[in-house]
């Protein structure tokens, strides 16, 4: 046993206290921290803790804040689709409308054909001609067996002959045709040179004069010159008159002497063609054409048949009626040309083309449908759907008093768009019409929700970036109020380490003290 003297208690006891005040020192240098509970400092803790809860807390609402934004951010971008569509609708009803206001002169062919569409059946040196009643003509020479019916249109569109072609939804959705359309109000024809193998691609054309088409017996056949009775499809509108000789005329057939015609021309003036002596079909048609009265005199394969037969055509090139006014000999209804008498072929109406109309109606239907799957599809992240009539509630602060609550819409194409007109009805101008109110209606009104939404969306955002800085200082500012002044502590550290050292030796030179003693009593 060693009896401890009251320097040495003294000694231990200081040793004691430092050690206890070397550790918490050490404490606050490794953590930070000068206040760690409430009997550090009760004012101090308190505040502190009040601060880093409502960071807390703040952190928590704008997690729902991030929600909602997300919701409404989808939403804006779900809106930005639905009016690109109506944008395509509108497009679609403006073509829609250019096809019907003033009708066409164009003939479309029934087969399924795009720009990508390789003309089959064609040689290099193969044909295709088209000849405008305004006297120009394209030709295109084929130098190759892969050219496309884009390669042919775009050379044609450039060509300035009045024709051009352009490729429109076929019947059947998801098809193309190809279409020859005159934009000079002048008819076309195409000519007997053309490849009959160019031609058959071209199938279902027709005209309203009533010639058969068969490019069989209309056209020449491959690279070799047409026979006398292929003399091409003609798309006329203008008024006709077809003789109607059974066995069929020629250019060389006979025109008696004393044969007269009266007719009216294409600009209304009375012309008067006599014959003193005999003459031929092919002399009369260079007369008519030396007239330049706006009158064109042919000879056609009106059935469309194999060989013919032929007969002689008077047809106005202006778009009017052709009126015969008298006719003898060789033009009169008895004569080898066979007109019938006195006679009026009369203009066609043009072409109002409801089935391209009803075509693009077809595609307007298919975005009314898209606009609806969008707003029952809306991909908003927390199943709160703006567009399908649900409510989302936002809460803005950690006190819970003034949530927002953000109502959605109904959205259907029918109901809330107003666009309830189907395009299947567009053959009705008044239903056009309707489609087209309707459609800038639901334009102004996608461009008012999406405003209204974008209104939340600015103010919801404001919140959260306030609610974000208010999260990083009210943290700051509670770690600061219980934070230890670093420096001070590291210095008190150094100093608790000497004392503890001084207070080391102190109690062990009283224990050799103690020792030394009790080596001399005993």
């Amino acid at each position: 046993m060693i009896p401890i003297n009251a320097s040495m208690s003294s000694s231990l006891s200081i040793l004691k206290r430092t050690n206890e005040l070397f550790d918490l020192t050490q404490k606050r240098v490794a953590s930070g921290k000068e206040v760690f509970s409430s009997t550090d400092d009760v004012a101090r803790y308190r505040l502190s803790e009040n601060l880093l809860g409502r960071s807390g807390q703040l952190t928590s609402i704008n997690n729902n804040i991030s929600l909602g934004l997300a919701t409404l951010e989808t939403t804006d971008n779900t809106l930005k689709q639905m009016l690109g569509l109506v944008q395509s609708a509108l497009t679609l009803i403006t073509k829609a409308q250019n096809e019907g206001s003033n009708g066409v002169r164009a003939v479309t062919s029934t087969a399924s054909i795009d720009q990508n569409s390789v003309v089959t059946g064609v040689s290099v040196g193969s044909i295709f001609s088209i000849t405008s009643d305004s006297g120009r003509t394209f030709t295109y020479n084929f130098n190759s067996t892969a050219v496309t019916w884009g390669e042919i249109a775009n050379a044609l569109n450039v060509s300035n002959i009045g024709v051009v072609a352009d490729f429109i939804p076929g019947a059947v959705v998801g098809t193309t045709n190809i279409r020859f359309r005159s934009i000079n109000d002048k008819d076309f024809s195409f000519d007997g040179i053309t490849d009959q193998n160019v031609m058959d691609d071209l199938a279902g054309l027709t005209t309203p004069t009533g010639q058969v088409f068969n490019a069989a017996n209309l056209f020449a056949n491959g690279i070799a010159a047409p026979t006398a009775s292929e003399r091409g499809f003609t798309l006329a509108y203008g008024g006709h008159v077809t003789g109607t000789s059974g066995g069929g005329v020629t250019l060389a057939t006979a025109i008696p002497a004393g044969s007269s015609i009266v007719l009216e021309d294409g600009n209304g003036q009375y012309r008067t063609i006599n014959y003193g002596a005999a003459t031929t079909v092919g002399q009369f048609i260079t007369d008519v054409t030396a007239l330049g009265a706006g009158i064109k005199a042919e000879l056609v394969n009106q059935s469309g048949g194999a060989g013919g037969p032929l007969q002689l055509r008077l047809r106005n090139m202006n778009g009017g009626n052709m009126n015969i006014v008298a006719a003898a000999g060789g033009f009169a209804a008895a004569g080898v040309v066979g007109f019938p008498g006195v006679t009026t072929g009369f203009a066609a109406t043009l072409s109002q083309n409801y089935a391209l109309r009803l075509a693009y109606g077809q595609q307007y239907d298919a975005i009314l449908q898209n606009i609806d799957s969008l707003a029952q599809n809306n991909p908003v992240p927390d199943g709160r759907n703006l567009l399908q009539a649900e409510t989302i509630s936002v809460m803005l602060d950690e006190f819970s008093s003034n949530p927002i609550r953000i109502a959605g819409v109904q959205l259907t194409a029918a109901g809330y768009l107003t666009m309830s007109q189907a395009g299947a009805t567009w053959a009705n101008d008044g239903n056009l019409q309707s489609s087209a109110t309707q459609a800038r209606q639901a334009e102004t009104l996608l461009l008012q929700l999406q405003a209204q939404f974008a209104t939340f969306n600015n103010y919801v955002r404001a919140r959260f970036d306030l609610n974000r800085t208010y999260t990083s200082d009210a943290k700051t500012l509670g770690d600061e109020i219980v934070a230890a002044d670093t420096s001070e502590e590291s210095a008190a550290l150094l100093a608790l380490q000497t004392r503890q050292q001084f207070a080391v030796q102190a109690v062990s030179i009283g224990n050799q003290a103690q020792q030394s003693l009790l080596r001399l009593l005993g």
